[in-house]
């Protein structure tokens, strides 16, 4: 493991102005350096204990709530140089019910230790603290431990936030970090991950309330007024005022974790190049023989939230109420997302307010929400290509030998739990990521499938159309007619092409030597997908029109059909399905039963994604052309899987999703 990474922060010299949230100015006392010499200054040492790998292999939350955050059973991560980085400190100081007491600007030294652990000596102005003191200059015992937080590498937005407070504040600890981002990476925040080339250095919070002790008198804070001998908030004060039998161990440092996620990816084909063999030839009696292939060319994140609070918290059932602020999660808990009452009482769905809560909206809402050509234009699309090769995760400490495969980092992301009953984990409201997928024909394969993948021209109304169901495929509806009527009468797919015909359909045949042509004949069902492809295909009666087309799939796909037209891609024509994946955070190992937490996205983990296998075709490109598209209020799980995905995430904590389509 590259522990170096841990090592590797940059360490910065600057003035800190700790104003206490009072913007009182602050003087050091030191002749010279431009202060009064009022001694004003006192000093305080610090120091961050950034996220160090733990133990830890599926992807489900630890359940040992004495974690300072959540982990996994897949292990952790050291991370990159980048997302370790730390070049400055904002400390916050409260009372017991975390009542703002002062909050530091700028970090007056960092200094690098062992072990991810970075010391800051930070000042305060004893005029800051006397407010806390009272007139008396004492504290009473319960009012000598206060509360110690960290946010690493502040953004603009969160300084803001404590220029504007005041001393006993008690909102700030609920203040939400927001962000928008467009499809083309143009972000309005992205200093939460360093920036657009993330070297800034990410946004990290502390992941627990650390409790630190106070000197009982103010006057005992004459003793700490210079940068070599500060107060130990992380550390042993053997004297306080003179004496050694009132010394002060703050023992521990303050750990913190990072506010966003990452989602990594792999190529996890047996085949290569993100291909897979899906279809098989019905002839073949061995059952090993394919005569369609998928290649998976773009992946897209939708549904990433817009909102985060600055401090975790967890609750029993994901709601704000009884909370508990820098909580740890464990197997049987929520962590608490700032939209949880709006999830748990459906209104983002029932008032398909999708964009005030999600960049990269899964579906169009601005019509009856469906996924069309607008709703995949907001997605954030990457070509699969160009994200394998992107940033090689290089940390072998959880990935020795690269036996777990070659991952390559593809973005950030922000968090995003859904509350309460497992029901409420839906579609519309979970981040995930959707893949397409185009048909491809296998070497050698031959057959009118094969031809019609080989020769699409991308102009769907001169292609054929591809039609499954069941488990099979048929090319045109000449040979689903034929398929059903080798079933005959009474069998499901006879009663889905024909309907209650009071005809018996016949397959056409072209004239043969020695045999005569037949003449088809078509199902007198005018509600029926066959008759209703009569009236478009042959024209009756002027029928080809684009309005018996629509009312052809509308028939067809009511009753079970799949149908998948053509068109081009960047220039590439061909087939093209979509696959829908739904984050999973907290792996139950149950297919087809959800539970909580088991899909969503949370800070400080490393999401390890690679499609493993792919077992059907994908949802079609057109979704009225789909019987069952994917709607908002579907559940991000059902019985009925395309895809399964591998995830390990490490702290960074590693989950690792392996996809099965």
């Amino acid at each position: 493991m590259k522990k170096r990474k841990l090592y590797q922060f940059v360490a910065a010299a600057l003035t800190l102005a700790f104003v206490g949230c009072s913007h009182q100015e602050l003087t050091d006392g030191n002749p010279g350096t431009g202060g009064n010499n009022s001694k004003d200054a006192v000093y305080m040492n610090v120091t961050v204990q950034l996220p160090v790998p733990g133990i830890g292999t599926r992807s489900k939350t630890n359940s040992d709530d004495k974690a300072d955050y959540g982990t996994s059973t897949d292990g952790t991560e050291v991370g990159q140089d980048r997302e370790n980085r730390v070049n400055s400190v904002l400390l916050v100081l409260a009372d017991k019910d975390n009542k703002l007491i002062g909050c530091a600007k700028k970090s007056e030294s960092l200094v690098t230790e062992k072990d991810g652990k970075i010391t800051t000596v930070q000042s305060i102005s004893k005029s800051v603290l006397s407010e806390y003191y009272g007139d008396n200059g004492i504290l009473e015992e319960n009012k000598q431990n206060i509360n110690v937080f960290v946010f690493c590498n502040p953004t603009a937005a969160l300084r803001e936030i404590f220029e504007g407070l005041s001393i006993g504040d008690n909102t700030w600890y609920n203040q939400v970090c927001s962000i928008s981002e467009n499809p083309n990476g143009a972000s309005d925040n992205a200093a939460i991950w360093g920036g657009p080339d993330h070297q800034g250095g990410f946004l990290m919070s502390s992941s627990k309330i650390s409790t630190k002790k106070f000197p009982a008198k103010f006057s005992d804070w004459d003793d700490f007024t210079t940068m070599t001998n500060p107060f130990k908030l992380s550390g042993n004060n053997p004297t306080i005022g003179g004496s050694t039998d009132a010394g002060i161990d703050n023992s521990d440092a303050i750990k913190v974790e990072r506010s966003v996620a990452r989602f990594d990816f792999k190529d996890g084909s047996e085949l290569g190049q993100n291909t897979y063999n899906v279809v098989k030839d019905p002839k073949d009696d061995e059952d090993k023989k394919y005569i369609m292939q998928i290649q998976l060319q773009k992946m897209a994140l939708v549904n990433m939230s817009k909102n985060f609070y600055y401090l975790r918290r967890v609750s029993d059932n994901g709601l704000s109420s009884n909370a508990t602020l820098c909580g740890t999660e464990t197997s049987t808990n929520y962590v608490v997302d700032t939209d949880a009452a709006d999830k748990n009482d459906g209104s983002i769905i029932k008032e398909k307010k999708y964009a005030n809560y999600f960049n990269f909206c899964l579906g169009n809402s601005t019509t009856n929400w469906t996924i069309d050509a607008k709703a995949r234009d907001q997605w954030f699309t990457s070509k699969i290509s160009d994200v394998l090769n992107g940033d090689r995760d290089d940390d072998t400490g959880w990935n020795p030998s690269g036996s777990k495969g070659d991952y390559k980092i593809w973005r950030y992301v922000t968090e995003n739990t859904i509350p309460g009953a497992t029901s409420n984990q839906q579609n519309g409201i979970s981040t995930g990521i959707v893949f397409k997928g185009k048909m491809i024909a296998p070497e050698g394969a031959t057959g009118t499938l094969a031809d019609a993948l080989k020769n699409a021209s991308g102009d769907a109304a001169a292609d054929p159309i591809l039609y499954t169901y069941g488990n099979s495929i048929y090319v045109t509806w000449k040979e689903v007619r034929a398929m059903a009527i080798s079933q005959g009468p009474g069998s499901p797919m006879y009663t889905a092409a024909f309907g209650n015909t009071t005809t018996v359909p016949v397959a056409e045949k072209a004239e043969a030597e020695g045999v005569d042509a037949v003449t088809a004949v078509y199902s007198t069902d005018e509600k029926s997908a066959d008759y209703k492809w009569n009236i478009w295909h042959n024209n009756i009666n002027g029928g080809k029109t684009d309005a018996n087309l629509t009312l052809f799939k509308a028939a067809a796909t009511e009753v079970g059909f799949t149908l998948y037209e053509s068109s081009t891609d960047e220039g590439v024509h061909g087939y093209y399905c979509y696959y829908f994946y739904w984050n999973r955070h907290n792996d139950n190992g149950n297919n087809g039963v959800m539970g909580p937490m088991e899909f969503g996205v949370v800070r400080n983990n490393v999401y390890k994604l690679a499609v493993t296998s792919i077992r059907k075709l994908g949802h079609p490109r057109i979704s009225e052309n789909d019987p069952d598209p994917v709607d908002p209020d579907d559940p991000d799980e059902e019985g009925n899987v395309y895809l399964s995905v591998s995830v390990e995430v490490l702290p960074w904590v590693v989950r690792i999703n392996n996809i099965d389509f």
